[in-house]
């Protein structure tokens, strides 16, 4: 085994007999590295950042929005999502007059032999974890956790890098070299005081009939497809296929369809993620937050999917919706969709006409054309109004059809 393994095997060790504080000082040591942490980060986003609700009866219960908008419910679905990543969780669930409030309990506390919490980490007694139910008692016990599997190459890169540097600083400035006449008795000491008092960078005095030769250095030249380079790209992109599966949303694509299949592949690592701590949450937070007077019964959490069509593609849609369909989509759906404002192109195309007073518009009635039938006509009766009867009038008109 490579000697800078090695602290990651005799953690691994430790772990299987319960205890794993090597084991996560050793994940969160590798956490500096900018790649794994922002990739483990992206995908805890993924969660934190959906459109949490809680439904019943299929209707959304806004009283328990609030209880969504907090801090507290974020940091737990945080907190949840670091189990995937270290493999074990306990967390504690607090109730007050205050609020709802979370105490995750340090991972390297747990001895996941004993299945206890140990208030110091020499202690060989603690307090279980096991049936308490205000305590979420997350993963495997023998499980170590994504890291585990992506820890090599972040030790790789941490050494390649301290390589890297040490390259770039033996070889990243150029040298100068000085050629005296070794025929001057002073051309030697002259040369060499000049050097010495230029300041930084490297420097060699050698007589004009010696030869000085670098031997190694094309191999490992630090240009875009040089050893070191390459050797850390490998790690960064093996880390992270660990973590979302792939590489082209955070590293530099080819090409826009490549990437479009791997922002995909990415969601696919995403919902799975949200449909775990979805069940997570409805298999053990909704019992206790009924228990404390939440109107959660008969409910659950769930995240409202997003649309992942753009403004382009929903327009299209429409409008081949509208084309081939006889009731057509309702122009409301344009403007609520893409927030534009109504506006009045109806009243512009079709103006109303001024009304001549030497020629006044005949009568509405009287535009109307007569297309009914005169026969049909015949036989209706006409409805009489009563304001234009006298009183005897009126009460003839009321009892005119009654049978005799």
């Amino acid at each position: 085994m490579l000697p800078i393994l090695k602290p990651g095997k005799s953690a691994v060790r430790a772990a299987d007999r319960g205890k794993r504080n090597s084991l996560v000082s050793l994940y969160n040591n590798l956490l500096v590295d900018l790649v794994l942490s922002d990739a483990m980060d992206k995908r805890i986003r993924k969660v934190t950042n959906a459109d949490w609700v809680f439904l019943s009866n299929g209707e959304e219960v806004i009283e328990m929005a609030d209880f969504i908008d907090t801090p507290e419910f974020e940091e737990l679905l945080r907190e949840i999502m670091l189990t995937i990543f270290y493999g074990k969780s306990v967390i504690e669930l607090g109730f007050s007059p205050e609020g709802f409030s979370i105490y995750s309990v340090p991972r390297g506390n747990l001895d996941t032999v004993k299945k206890i919490i140990k208030r110091d980490l020499t202690d060989e007694v603690g307090i279980s974890y096991e049936d308490d139910e205000y305590l979420l008692n997350l993963g495997k016990d023998n499980d170590l956790g994504l890291f585990w599997k992506t820890s090599p190459h972040a030790i790789f890169k941490r050494n390649g890098g301290s390589d890297y540097a040490q390259f770039c600083e033996l070889f990243g400035i150029d040298i100068l070299a000085g050629y005296y006449d070794p025929e001057d008795e002073t051309g030697r000491e002259e040369m060499e005081t000049a050097f010495a008092s230029r300041g930084a960078g490297g420097s060699i005095v050698t007589s004009n009939k010696s030869k000085v030769e670098t031997i190694g250095r094309s191999s490992g030249e630090g240009g875009k497809n040089g050893l070191h380079r390459s050797f850390l790209d490998w790690c960064d992109e093996q880390m992270l296929i660990g973590v979302i599966s792939q590489t082209m949303t955070t590293k530099d694509g080819s090409s826009l369809a490549q990437g479009k299949v791997h922002e995909a592949t990415e969601e696919d690592v995403n919902k799975a993620d949200r449909r775990w701590v979805r069940r997570i949450l409805n298999r053990h937070l909704v019992p206790l937050l009924e228990k404390r007077g939440y109107p959660v019964k008969q409910g659950f959490f769930k995240t409202v999917e997003e649309d992942r069509l753009d403004p382009e593609q929903r327009m299209q849609i429409a409008k081949e919706v509208d084309e081939i369909t006889e009731d057509g989509v309702d122009d409301s759906f344009f403007y609520e969709t893409f927030g534009l404002p109504r506006g009045n192109k109806k009243e512009r195309q079709n103006p109303t006409p001024e009304s001549d007073p030497n020629n006044p518009d005949p009568a509405p009635e009287e535009k109307k054309k007569d297309t009914s039938d005169p026969k049909e006509e015949k036989g209706k009766r006409t409805k009489v109004k009563a304001k234009n009867l006298s009183a005897f009038g009126r009460l003839r008109n009321f009892f005119a059809h009654a049978p005799r």
